[in-house]
């Protein structure tokens, strides 16, 4: 029987080995013009429907914790959005850009495959789900500084 974790990595996986498929297709193919007017920053969306987040941080249940920490992911979530479509036109051309989308997809596809695995720890437990999004909430924050610098960098060119 397949775990529902190795079921989700290979989706991970998939779905940035589709990523790069597609940004390849597009480098090589005549579909560049076609989709140059289309081509937009990745967004994120997540699967999962937030648990409420309440209590004081000491006293949560594993629930609650989880809750706050899949609230934290869609705060950072909006950010890390919000951000990708600044960078997005500063970057020099459609080949950055679908560079930059590769990297993108790739980076979630990383956060989803390696907070999984994080959550191994306690896998069967209620402390997994609870591991994974705090995972996720964290690998977010770090994004958000690497975006941050990279947004920076971008701005104070030429």
């Amino acid at each position: 029987m397949i775990s529902t974790k190795f079921t989700s990595l290979i989706a991970a996986a998939t779905i940035a080995i589709a990523g790069v498929t597609i940004a390849v297709t597009q480098a090589g193919g005549k579909t560049i013009a076609a989709s140059a007017a289309k081509l937009s920053p990745v967004v994120i969306h997540e699967t999962f429907t937030p648990l409420p987040c309440s209590g004081k941080p000491s006293h949560r249940t594993t629930l609650q914790q989880e809750g706050c920490a899949e609230q934290q992911i869609l705060r950072t979530d909006a950010k890390l959005n919000a951000l990708a479509k600044a960078v997005f036109p500063l970057l020099a051309d459609n080949a950055a850009r679908r560079r930059f989308n590769t990297a993108q997809r790739a980076w979630l596809a990383y956060r989803r495959a390696d907070c999984a695995s994080v959550s191994d720890e306690f896998e069967g437990g209620s402390e997994s789900p609870v591991l994974a999004a705090q995972c996720g909430a964290a690998r977010n924050g770090v994004r958000l500084k690497d975006l941050k610098a990279f947004d920076d960098a971008l701005s104070h060119q030429g």
